[in-house]
Parts: structure tokens; C-alpha cells; sequence
């Protein structure tokens, strides 16, 4: 079966197609040009492309903390969309494409941001940005604003740096990680300092994310270093919970980049970062590719607990209490893990690393190979939870496959920080949404009849975002529509955007009944949602028992959470089948 990725990654004109010339906006930094452009549904806004938020993390920069942008001379171009940064493009990864580093996507130059706001704003709240991608892909040209922009909000759309240049560490105070998150509360702060200027009220920002972006946000909850910059959080598929979001390997990972660019792994920290700072970038960042060791999993280059910007588990973190209490709106899409299971009806490599050797793979294939004393034993017990014993079978066990990759990687950990932030936050609430309907366009296009009503994840920028290499790819399958076209899409995105956007200035997403329904915050014990489809309703939460489930496997965030409800037993190997030919050549993971 050929697997056929609805998303291609190309290269986009760099200039903005022009209409009238925006206002100058004079910022701390500079000034900048503008672009004036128009809403899908005509409304005039005003574009600023590749603002800089830091200086370019080049050289000595390199592996370091961001530093502020300086004062430039003159007028800047706002009218160019910023070079992504430097990375391994998500398409070829997805498609099991090993790509020389030459071939890599984007600039080390990548510290830009971009402001969007309508016509004669005034004191507008704010939605920014951060993009997903697994904290290895993705880029702010991806997300252009044509549909939230039909609304009266400031929108920011940030980068920051991915992979290798972006989360390498050698857990100390020499390259101490997380820079990429760094970068985001560097523009935060800018946004701070400068978003009055573009019509933006600095005390109305809601942090926005999607994947490892949701993660994102999820952080700069969690860390002092982000607290104040922002009044409200929306989170897309993902937390700071999800096992693909916390790294524990880091120094291995240096250790083996080290090695593979030939500097020294016995002179020290500060020895290593030298000569990393001297590499080739492209080189530097291609290594990325050769931690993914089944599909696009595990991911390895995120943040890590560093005591500072992370300053303990997120699980220990949200228990206690310790973070920045606001305004949450958070959700899932029906399918999240749809994509693993298309790669395994396509790739029979995926299906044969599990058959035979299952101790290695199944952790693997469920990021949970650094999670407990017995990741194998964890592992076999979440198959055969969804699965039951018998022999692995992705074509006829396509929806029980889709269901344990959906609830592993993206919805209990979610679920959890839901629960979580109902039970402690007094003043504030938490809304909880779940995309059901599946539009004409989807990350599931895979060109099968397999999963034809499955919302996939990512499904759900659609309805916010128009236009980039992401959402508008030069190539598609067969009678694949560029955009939005039916009807019923084009108002379930009418809905989507005016609920975020009511949440974004007021902290509630309906607070009339305008819309014809209101949405019921989440409370403590209770985590009813709203089905997110063209006649959005309130549903009840049926998901008790398979949360129990996941709350009761031995992961470091269930330990921290609820160790209480944690058992450690796990099936024998030999009583089950559903790991044949395993052995025990396990080779070491990084």
C-alpha cells in the first residue's frame, strides 16, 4: 500500500504578494513596514513579517541562552516571511527519508516573529502562536492569519529553535537545554514590551499551541521564568505530561552527537561546546534523524527538568500546585493517532520491528522506553489493553490501533491536566473540546479507503489557519481541495475561530448564547466537552475506565500524580503472544 503524506513541505515565495502599504510601526528595536492584506472574509488587516526577537543564534550564540535583538537603522521589510528554522523537514520524516544535510529545511537564522492586527486596532487581546512539529519541524510560514484575522484580535506567530540547535544538552549549566523554549519566552517578553504598538493589550495574551506547541504552552504554565507574560492558555493535543514532551537522555544524545562530529567527549562540557559552536549547522542538525528508531518515534530532542526554566517533573509540578494559575481552553481531535496507524498499513518494516523484537519496539512505539524499570513489560500491557493477545493485525485492528495511539500519545495526559487544573484553580476555569467532525481536508488523507471518517491529528488548524506548506501544500492526493470548501466545514470554522476568539478577550468562549449553545466549563470530578462539529452539543465524559487504565501503569508522571493508584505487575512474556519472535538482542537506545 503506498503511503501518500497529504503534507508537503516546499519552498514558499519569500515576499508577500502586496496591496496597500501598512502604517510604519515603530517598535523598541526599529522600525518596520507593513503589508495590508485581507481576512477570508474581507476584513483589512495589516501585516509584519520576520520581526527579529533575538539575535541570531550563530557562533558563539550557539547552544546559548537568546539574547534580545539590537536596535536597527532605517526602516525594516516587513514584507518577507521569515526563513523557518534550521531543520529535518516532518514529511520526510514521516516518509522514512534519511536526508543528507545539505538537503535540510531552513536558517540557524530563524529568531523572527510575526504580528498581525486589524485595520485602526486599539487595545486588542492577543493570541500568540507556537507552532508543533515534535520540537524537531515546523515554522511560523505555516500559519497565516487570513481566518482568525476575521476577528478583532492581535495575532503573534513565533519561531523557535528545533532539534539539535534547539534542545541539545549535556545537563549542566554549560548547555543546560530548552533553548527553544527560551526563545519562546524571549518573544513573549517582546510582546510585552512592544505589541501596544500594533493595537495589542499586554495584559490580554493568550498563549496558543498545537502538539509539541500545546506542550509548549503547557511549559510556560509550569516555569517561573514564563509567569506574567500571559493571562490565558490554549492547548492543542499535547502537554508538558505527554511522554514525547520530557527528555532524560540528553547527555547521551550529546555524547553521540560529539562523536559523530568528531569533537572531544572527554575534556568537558565547555570543550564539547566549543567545538559544537564551530560545526557545520546542517550537519549539526541532520543528526536528529538517526534518534527516530520506529516512524517518528522516539522523540528525543525536547526539554528536559532543569531545575530552572523546568524546575521539576510536570507531573510533581501540577500535583502541587506549583504553576501560574489561568484561564484554560484544551482539547483533542476523535483520532489523534491515525498517522501511526496508516504508517503501519504501509510499512510493513513497522509491523515486522514489532513481531520480532518486541522488547525493543513496543517501547519504543509507544514512547515509553525510558518511562519505567520495565518499559517491555508496560509496553505489552497497553497492546493488549486495546489489542488483547492474539497476533498483531494493523488492517483488521486498524481502529482498536488508532484508539491506543490516540489515548497513549495525546489524550489520558491531556485528560489528566484537565482534572488537574479543575481541582486546584479556584478563580479560574477550563474548557474542554473534542473535534469530531471530519472536513474535505485532513492530515488522514493517505490516499486509502482505511479511516475515511477519522480526524486526525492536526485536523484541527484548519478551521484557525489558512495558506503555508502546511495547510496548503503544492501537491495532493486526488480531489484534494486547497482549502475549506463544503459548507458544513466552512461553519464549523466560523464557530471554532469565534469561540477561540471570545475565549482570547474574555476568558469565556460563549458568554452569551449567541451561538446558539453554551459552553460548560470543566469542574472538579466532571469533564464533560463540547463535540466541536457543525452543531456543536455538550457531551458526557465515558472515559473513566480507560483512564484508571493508564493512570495504573508505573510512568514517572502517573508517580508523580498518583502513586497511589500505580501497580507495578506486569504479564509474564511467555503468557502472552502478542510479542512473537521476541529476543533479547535489545540493542542500547539513546
Amino acid at each position: 500500500m503506498k503511503f501518500q503524506v497529504a503534507v508537503v513541505l516546499s519552498v514558499l515565495m519569500t515576499v508577500v504578494v502586496l496591496g496597500d502599504e501598512a502604517p510604519v510601526v515603530a517598535t523598541l528595536e526599529g522600525r518596520i513596514s507593513g503589508v495590508l492584506e485581507k481576512s477570508t472574509n474581507n476584513k483589512v488587516f495589516y501585516s509584519y513579517y520576520s520581526i527579529p526577537f533575538a539575535m541570531p543564534p550563530l557562533g558563539s550564540l550557539r547552544l546559548k541562552d537568546p539574547v534580545p535583538a539590537k536596535p536597527w537603522e532605517g526602516v525594516l521589510n516587513g514584507s518577507v516571511l521569515p526563513e523557518m528554522c534550521l531543520q529535518v523537514p516532518f514529511v520526510d520524516t514521516v516518509a522514512g527519508v534519511k536526508l543528507p544535510p545539505r538537503d535540510l529545511a531552513g536558517s540557524e537564522d530563524c529568531l523572527f516573529l510575526n504580528v498581525f492586527t486589524p485595520k485602526d486596532a486599539a487595545e486588542l487581546p492577543i493570541i500568540v502562536y507556537i507552532h508543533g512539529g515534535g520540537y524537531f519541524s515546523g515554522g511560523a510560514r505555516e500559519y497565516l492569519p487570513h481566518v482568525l484575522l476575521n476577528h478583532d484580535i492581535v495575532l503573534v506567530v513565533l519561531q523557535y529553535r528545533l532539534g539539535t540547535l534547539g534542545f541539545l544538552s549535556t545537563e549542566d549549566s554549560v548547555i543546560p537545554g530548552n533553548f527553544g523554549l527560551k526563545d519562546q519566552t524571549l518573544a513573549l517578553q517582546w510582546v510585552q514590551k512592544n505589541i501596544h504598538n500594533f493595537g495589542g493589550d499586554k495584559s490580554k495574551v493568550t498563549i496558543m499551541g498545537q502538539s509539541a506547541g500545546a506542550a509548549s504552552v503547557h511549559y510556560h504554565i509550569l516555569s517561573p521564568k514564563s509567569s506574567g507574560l500571559f493571562a490565558r492558555a490554549i492547548m492543542h493535543s499535547g502537554t508538558a505530561l505527554s511522554s514525547w514532551a520530557l527528555t532524560r537522555t540528553h547527555r547521551a544524545q550529546a555524547m553521540y552527537v560529539a562523536e559523530n562530529l568528531g569533537c572531544p567527549t572527554l575534556e568537558g562540557s565547555e570543550a564539547l561546546l566549543k567545538c559544537l559552536q564551530a560545526a557545520d549547522a546542517p550537519a549539526l542538525a541532520a543528526l536528529a534523524q538517526d534518534f527516530f528508531k520506529w516512524f517518528i518515534l522516539p522523540m528525543t530532542l525536547s526539554p528536559r527538568v532543569d531545575g530552572d526554566f523546568v524546575p521539576d517533573e510536570p507531573g510533581l509540578l501540577l500535583r502541587e500546585g506549583r504553576y501560574t494559575k489561568v484561564d484554560l481552553l484544551a482539547g483533542a481531535v476523535s483520532q489523534e493517532g491515525a498517522m501511526f496507524t496508516h504508517a503501519m498499513l504501509a510499512n510493513e518494516d513497522l509491523v515486522s520491528a514489532l513481531e520480532s523484537n518486541f522488547r525493543t519496539n513496543g517501547p519504543l512505539s509507544l514512547q515509553c522506553h525510558t518511562e519505567s524499570n520495565d518499559p517491555a513489560g508496560m509496553a505489552l500491557q497497553v497492546y493488549q489493553y486495546y489489542l488483547g493477545q492474539g497476533k498483531l493485525n494493523p488492517l483488521a485492528q486498524s481502529e482498536q490501533l488508532t484508539q491506543m495511539f490516540s489515548d497513549r500519545l495525546v489524550k489520558v495526559d491531556l485528560e489528566q491536566l484537565m482534572l488537574q487544573q479543575a481541582r486546584q484553580s479556584i478563580n479560574t476555569t477550563t474548557f474542554r473540546y473534542l473535534l469530531t467532525h471530519r472536513a474535505q481536508l485532513s492530515f488522514a488523507d493517505f490516499n486509502t479507503q482505511i479511516g475515511l471518517h477519522w480526524v486526525s491529528h492536526g485536523d484541527d488548524l484548519f478551521y484557525l489557519f489558512r495558506g503555508g506548506p502546511l495547510l496548503q501544500p503544492p501537491q495532493q492526493p486526488p480531489q484534494r481541495p486547497h482549502d475549506l470548501q463544503r459548507q458544513d466545514d466552512l461553519v464549523l470554522r466560523d464557530i471554532m475561530t469565534t469561540l477561540w476568539t471570545n475565549f482570547a478577550t474574555t476568558g469565556n468562549p460563549t458568554p452569551d448564547d449567541s451561538l446558539g449553545f453554551i459552553w460548560e466549563p470543566v469542574t472538579d470530578g466532571n469533564l464533560h466537552y463540547l463535540a466541536l462539529n457543525p452543531r456543536p452539543t455538550m457531551e458526557a465524559d465515558i472515559r473513566q475506565e480507560v483512564r484508571r487504565f493508564h493512570s495504573s501503569l508505573p510512568t514517572l508522571v502517573n508517580l508523580a500524580l498518583h502513586p497511589q493508584v500505580v501497580t507495578h505487575h506486569s504479564p509474564a512474556w511467555e503468557d502472552s503472544h502478542t510479542a512473537p519472535g521476541d529476543t533479547d538482542d535489545a540493542r542500547e537506545e539513546l
